[in-house]
């Protein structure tokens, strides 16, 4: 090979490297890596997660919440076994109890052991009297054994009901329960509102026995002035 044509030959190859690397630019670029952007992507996904975690928080708060203000907590239970309705609600009711008798075995059996206790005429001398004057003082007996059996029953059953009153009124004081509570606040108004009830019956059915009593009263006042005879002719001389 000529020196000329060598010449040639190292131009072309010098003008094919020259080309070569004027393409290799555009055909090897490498990715470019926004740091910033990727730094700011994993800020908002950490606000994101604290976010989140936030929610459940509260999402549980609520929960909580709404479960410490529904359902029952069964504060009731932690009275006592008041009577209910331990007081007769009629004249006729309180009557038979007065008798030792009726649906009030309680009240009933108050009467006829007050009336034993009380009684000082035997049943012998009983006999001896008229069928009125018997009639009073059973009459007398039985109202004074009734006054006596309502107010211990009275007594027995508000005393019971002040201390479930002081229980329910300690146990608001030491729980956090919201319902529970509610449940126990309810309660106690409910007891309180029952106290007040049966001391307004209590005073009526009080008053009903006094009026029994003044009723007996009269009654003997009558027979003892019919005991004395004919008033109008008492006192009126007879002629022979």
């Amino acid at each position: 090979m000529g020196p000329a044509r060598a010449a040639g030959l190292r131009a072309r190859i010098a003008a094919g490297l020259l080309a070569a690397f004027a393409a290799a630019p555009a055909m090897a670029q490498f990715a470019v890596i926004d740091v910033a952007s990727i730094a700011q992507l994993v800020q908002q996904v950490r606000l994101l997660t604290e976010q989140l975690a936030q929610a459940r928080a509260q999402l549980l708060q609520a929960q909580t919440l709404y479960q410490s203000m529904t359902g029952t907590r069964g504060m009731q239970l932690l009275l006592g076994n008041p009577v209910a309705n331990y007081l007769p609600s009629d004249w006729n009711t309180l009557l038979l109890a007065s008798q030792g008798q009726g649906s009030y075995a309680a009240l009933a059996n108050g009467v006829s052991q007050a009336i034993a206790q009380n009684s000082v005429l035997s049943a012998a001398q009983m006999a001896l009297l008229s069928a009125d004057e018997q009639a009073l003082i059973t009459s007398a007996r039985q109202n004074a054994a009734l006054a006596q059996s309502l107010a211990q029953q009275s007594l027995a059953n508000a005393s019971s009901r002040f201390a479930d009153v002081q229980g329910l009124s300690t146990a608001i004081g030491t729980t956090t329960d919201q319902k529970a509570v509610l449940e126990l606040q309810a309660t106690l108004a409910a007891e309180v509102g029952m106290l007040q009830g049966e001391q307004t019956k209590l005073q009526v059915l009080e008053r009903a026995v006094q009026a029994q009593q003044q009723s007996a009263g009269e009654r003997e006042r009558e027979l003892v002035i019919a005991g004395h005879g004919d008033f109008a002719s008492r006192f009126r001389p007879t002629l022979p």
